[in-house]
């Protein structure tokens, strides 16, 4: 595999002009990726470039969740993600990660739309700071019952 590389902007951004001439001649994905490398250097950013299997280990399925090693074994271990032990190392399938990921972050914003939705109805988004807690409390009461 070879290692992450880190490109920083050209002293003259008028470089980055030749690049954007060559994207129509691109692929749609490539297009896509290197539109977001420019965009990213012409801000002033520096980008990294690391190739990513399509077989990771837990440790970067981790990574590319944002969390620790042992909540990604976790995930595995209770069924959320698939994965393969073919010796003592588990695999995971990038796809199966990205699959994972979207899905989480389609599930965070319908919880995020129904709770603020759930909120507006109950009147509590024109509540006081103070007066949250007992009107959840509240709520909370009422749909138990």
């Amino acid at each position: 595999m070879t290692a992450s590389q880190t490109v920083l902007p050209p002293e003259d951004l008028s470089e980055l002009k030749t690049l954007q001439d060559a994207l129509p001649h691109m692929s749609q994905t490539l297009q896509v990726g290197i539109t977001a490398i420019l965009n990213a250097l012409a801000s002033g950013e520096a980008v990294q470039i690391e190739p990513v299997s399509t077989v990771l280990t837990t440790t970067e399925a981790a990574k590319i969740l944002n969390i620790s090693r042992m909540t990604m074994v976790k995930l595995l271990e209770d069924g959320h993600i698939p994965y393969q032990q073919p010796s003592v190392h588990r695999q995971v399938l990038l796809s199966d990660v990205l699959a994972y990921k979207e899905e989480r972050s389609r599930l965070r914003t319908h919880y995020f739309q129904e709770s603020m939705r759930d909120a507006a109805e109950m009147d509590l988004l024109m509540l006081d700071i103070n007066d949250y807690l007992p009107a959840l409390r509240e709520a909370k009461r009422n749909s138990d019952s």
